[in-house]
């Protein structure tokens, strides 16, 4: 098998950094430098097969236009995970998307699917998709979340976002699975949280508790950004930058 390239395009959180009129720390850094990073979404591309895992830029349809579009892995229906789902319904195949049950949805995606087949997860229970593997594994958000466990011939990933914690189940599934790397929300400092995602603190300590070899944060916000730089903290484990790429 071809190498299995992991690659995260956004990594912020739904307000992206720059945030329009922000004068902050990290959204002046990323205006003076010309970076921009968008809402979290990552694809997955090994040969001329592609996964996405969420959607929450449509850009990704441009990026990757030309190769063969496996699957769509959501893990939740906030619009910042799957606004590009309304454009990659009308492909000129069908192709599945596996979510969590979420009734709601996000604007019309479960009634008028077009060419995007919605699948609902059963929780813990792997879906195959071109020889990789996918668990979805039940997080505490604000809307039914699944994280995901990839496990290719080479690595086996964790990702999680968004999410405020973990609960017990889902956790010890996790610590009995042998994690080369985790990928978790981190999306406050550790002066702030409201209780729908995770601080960088927290998410540490969920890192190490999992015993992964490697990890690394995403759905970073601005104001959490800030705080590292004016402080001078040193993570633990890095926030991924947007156009990252890591193979598994």
């Amino acid at each position: 098998m071809p190498k299995i390239m992991l690659k995260f395009v956004g990594t912020s959180d739904t307000a992206g950094i720059p945030v329009y009129g922000c004068n902050c720390t990290a959204c002046k850094m990323y205006r003076n430098s010309g970076r921009r990073n968008g809402p979290s979404c990552a694809y997955i591309e090994f040969g001329e097969n592609i996964i996405f895992i969420d959607s929450g830029s449509d850009a990704l349809l441009q990026i990757r236009e030309g190769k063969k579009f496996i699957a769509q892995f959501l893990t939740h229906f906030h619009a910042d995970h799957a606004y590009g789902l309304l454009r990659l319904r009308h492909m000129a195949s069908s192709a599945p998307c596996y979510h969590p049950r979420d009734d709601k949805g996000f604007a019309d995606l479960l009634t008028r699917e077009h060419e995007l087949k919605f699948v609902e997860n059963i929780p813990f229970e792997s879906v195959a998709a071109a020889g990789l593997e996918f668990t979805p594994i039940p997080l505490i958000h604000s809307r039914p979340t699944h994280g995901y466990i990839i496990k290719t011939p080479n690595k086996t990933a964790a990702y999680l976002v968004d999410c405020s914690g973990i609960e017990k189940q889902s956790l010890d599934f996790l610590q009995k699975v042998d994690l080369d790397v985790v990928f978790i929300d981190a999306s406050y400092d550790i002066e702030y949280n409201e209780g729908k995602h995770l601080n960088f603190n927290q998410a540490n300590e969920l890192i190490k508790s999992m015993g992964a070899h490697e990890g690394f944060l995403i759905h970073q916000n601005h104001y959490s950004l800030s705080y590292i730089l004016n402080h001078k903290i040193s993570l633990d484990y890095p926030y991924i930058p947007e156009n990252f790429t890591y193979y598994i």
